[in-house]
């Protein structure tokens, strides 16, 4: 993923709030999100989810969850291996010292999967990353926590409850 700047004039709804129903956003899975998180449109004009008391950015908290319309995977990858691989050596060229972690669960209905944690900055913050890759029916699936070192572990137990509610839907 990266920013790109243009001379086009582009008027985006980011940072917009959603409220009520969000199927219309959530394509292909399902999340249930706690009542102190409200979905809205990033940075990137793309659907994720944070804490209310994050409105305003500030503590930059951010749940996102991403698939194959939103992630850019070569074709030659695969599984989950690779797409796993793939995620890493991205981290590893973008993160100087990024205290990577990488393991592989056992998902009840989407069999194996991976964790990877990582440490990152950028405009002077220092943020904590952590996403579970799935690579289910050949489809790609990154359910990423981001937020900023000091408010992570405030968070990380909303982000489990999420991840146990995910769905992928066909």
């Amino acid at each position: 993923m990266s920013c790109v700047s243009t001379n086009r004039n582009r008027y985006l709804k980011n940072g917009k709030v959603l409220t009520g129903d969000y199927t219309n956003y959530e394509k292909g899975y399902t999340l249930k999100i706690p009542d102190t998180w409200v979905g809205f449109l990033d940075t990137h004009s793309q659907f994720a989810y944070k804490p209310k008391i994050s409105i305003n950015q500030k503590p930059y908290i951010v749940v996102r969850v991403m698939n194959e319309s939103n992630l850019k995977v070569d074709d030659n990858i695969t599984n989950l291996e690779e797409f796993t691989n793939a995620y890493v050596k991205n981290i590893v060229a973008k993160n100087v010292n990024p205290n990577l972690n990488v393991s592989y669960q056992e998902h009840n209905l989407y069999k194996k999967y991976s964790v990877v944690s990582y440490k990152t900055s950028f405009l002077g913050n220092n943020y904590t990353s952590l996403a579970i890759n799935f690579y289910y029916n050949s489809k790609p699936f990154r359910i990423s926590y981001f937020a900023q070192k000091d408010e992570f572990a405030n968070y990380v137990e909303d982000f489990t409850s999420m991840l146990e509610t995910f769905r992928i839907t066909e």
